[in-house]
């Protein structure tokens, strides 16, 4: 009976043996193959670190200064956007005043252009339209901005320095326009208009428009010959 009891015991420590034999070997298997939930910028952090050690930069060679560098265009050029963008907001020296005229009785249109007053340099846009509007009052504003303003005016007449051909008591006479647009006698011609035909003397009473000297004697020449 005894002998029972003591192999029974046996059998007993055994079992419990085997059991925490399998727990423990349980447990290696699930530590072991358990995934590490290491922080994501830990490991990039590492990876940067063995690339650097393994391709090392040298400052000196440019590696850094080329970041310094890059930094440093970048913000020059908004600064010098920054500029620009500030003087155009204002009247430069380097600003225009452009008048187009246009002569009815010659269609076309006559173009100059002055520099930008010394006094209003400076100023900003609405004292800049301000200024023109009280200036050139009798003119129209093409448009206008800090850099130049394109002003329009129509005039019944004719271009100043153009000259007209014109009959005058039976001979062709030539008239100058002045500053003002008024026709001043130029040139009277022994040429008489008796000879030419009715669409020539029906031309030359209207007056015929030469814009300079030499288109103005290529029409004599031709009444000429």
């Amino acid at each position: 009976m005894f002998y029972r009891k003591k192999k029974n015991r046996s059998r007993i420590v055994v079992l419990v043996c085997a059991i925490l034999l399998f727990a423990s070997f349980t447990y290696g298997y699930i530590s072991n193959n358990k995934p590490l939930n290491k922080p994501q910028n830990i490991i990039q952090s590492t990876e940067e670190n063995n690339i650097n050690k393994k391709y090392p930069i040298d400052n000196k060679e440019g590696g850094g200064n080329k970041k310094i560098k890059k930094e440093g265009i970048n913000e020059y050029s908004k600064n010098n956007e920054s500029n620009v963008n500030d003087c155009l907001k204002e009247v430069n020296e380097n600003s225009k005043i452009v008048f187009n005229t246009y002569y009815s009785k010659t269609g076309k249109m006559d173009t100059k252009q002055i520099d930008i007053p010394i006094t209003i340099v400076g100023a900003s846009l609405d004292e800049f339209k301000s200024y023109i509007k009280t200036n050139y009052s009798d003119w129209k504003i093409n448009s206008i901005s800090t850099k130049s303003a394109s002003l329009f005016k129509e005039v019944d007449g004719y271009n100043p320095d153009y000259f007209i051909v014109q009959n005058k008591n039976g001979y062709i006479t030539v008239y100058k326009i002045n500053k003002a647009g008024e026709k001043e006698l130029y040139e009277e011609t022994d040429i008489s208009i008796s000879t030419l035909s009715e669409m020539d003397k029906k031309k030359l009473n209207e007056g015929i428009i030469a814009k300079d000297e030499e288109e103005l004697y290529r029409i004599i020449e031709d009444y000429s010959s």
